[in-house]
């Protein structure tokens, strides 16, 4: 779908687009974070992918519901941890 055909549709049209595409992109996160977490393990090494910690091997401590403690010190979403092979 293009600029084009976006702008024909009507406000309420584009508003239950919107609402579609947000929870396709939510379903998308929580299934990689599902795959995540059932490869991490305690002592695993992985890639963070964040500004902070760019480059650097990290080391999994704690595996909470949602996050990941990596280092002992930050606490980051499963879906920007990478299990490093």
């Amino acid at each position: 779908m293009n600029y084009s055909e976006l702008s024909k549709l009507s406000i309420e049209e584009l508003r239950s687009l919107n609402t579609m595409v947000i929870q396709v992109i939510k379903n998308k996160t929580q299934m990689k974070a599902y795959g995540v977490k059932e490869s991490l393990y305690v002592g695993a090494t992985v890639i963070v992918n964040h500004n902070r910690l760019r480059n650097e091997l990290c080391k999994v401590t704690k595996i909470n519901r949602t996050k990941v403690v990596i280092n002992d010190r930050f606490n980051v979403p499963m879906s920007i941890v990478t299990l490093k092979s």
